[in-house]
């Protein structure tokens, strides 16, 4: 396994490590494509083969030390553009929360190789398929589940449809082969910049947008995440996708109630709120989602 992969972001990239210059982790991806190998069924056997594991005691399902078989290396050029962007595009003022990110336009070499002999046919299969799903449907760095960080790819291994069609096709196909644990849908409308379609994304709902809001998004066990009384990551993400010249939005719900603790009727009701209170957003997913 050598795959070498050319990605350029299409919305600023707010990744970061310790400190607050941006910064492209090989460890950030390896944990998205640990999350989407989970998502594509892989279990624990099989986890523990691909992204090795610690013994951490007596109660830790890994019994001895192993390293990862796969290795993720990251290369780009020094001189990058690093600007401030809001991280909340429909505020204004201090309210946007400007922070500095990787400008779009940036491109860096992703290069993922394997190692100690290589993973076992099937593993390695499940491994391809984790990458391909996040290279089309995932994002990288900080409020990446409202599509900052989207990116777009290059690659002789992996394919990237130019229609809209093939896109959720191939996306569709990946996720069928796998227990459609998620779902998707490719929102119709086009952009002309990915930063308006960003905007529109990022203009969600939360307790201060409605005097029941907090209550509503509560009945619905939280289908658009949590920051207080115990954290809890979004269910329903989204990404940017190019086509030509246009920009569409990507919507993605992870369909795994044990994970998420939402059902499906979860995103019925979110999409319905969004229908009375943020009505193209909602009208675009409604229509995406068939609603």
């Amino acid at each position: 396994m050598n795959y070498a992969i050319r990605i350029t972001f299409l919305t600023p990239c707010f990744s970061h490590g310790a400190t607050d210059a941006p910064e492209i982790r090989p460890a950030s991806i390896r944990g998205m494509l640990h999350h989407w190998f989970r998502i594509l069924g892989g279990t624990a056997q099989q986890e523990r083969m691909v992204f090795g594991g610690i013994n951490f005691g007596k109660k830790s399902p890994i019994q001895d030390d192993s390293a990862s078989k796969v290795v993720v290396r990251v290369r780009h050029n020094a001189n990058v553009d690093i600007r401030e962007f809001p991280t909340l595009p429909h505020k204004s003022g201090g309210q946007a929360s400007p922070r500095k990110a990787f400008a779009p336009g940036k491109s860096f070499k992703l290069i993922v190789t394997d190692r100690l002999g290589g993973l076992p046919e099937q593993d390695a299969a499940l491994f391809k398929d984790a990458l391909h799903a996040w290279l089309l449907m995932g994002t990288l760095g900080y409020r990446s589940t409202r599509a900052a960080g989207s990116f777009v790819f290059e690659s002789a291994d992996f394919a990237s449809p130019q229609t809209p069609g093939g896109y959720q096709a191939l996306c569709t196909g990946i996720i069928g082969r796998h227990g459609n644990r998620i779902l998707l849908a490719l929102l119709d409308r086009d952009f002309a910049n990915a930063e308006d379609a960003r905007l529109l994304v990022s203009d969600s709902l939360g307790g201060k947008d409605h005097s029941n809001g907090k209550n509503d998004l509560q009945r619905l066990h939280y289908p658009l995440g949590r920051i207080h009384d115990g954290r809890k990551t979004s269910p329903l993400k989204y990404r940017i996708v190019r086509f030509g010249g246009n920009y569409r939005i990507l919507a993605v719900w992870d369909n795994r109630p044990a994970v998420t603790g939402n059902q499906r009727s979860d995103l019925t009701g979110v999409i319905r709120l969004f229908q009375d209170r943020k009505p193209e957003l909602g009208r675009l997913l409604g229509a995406g989602f068939e609603i």
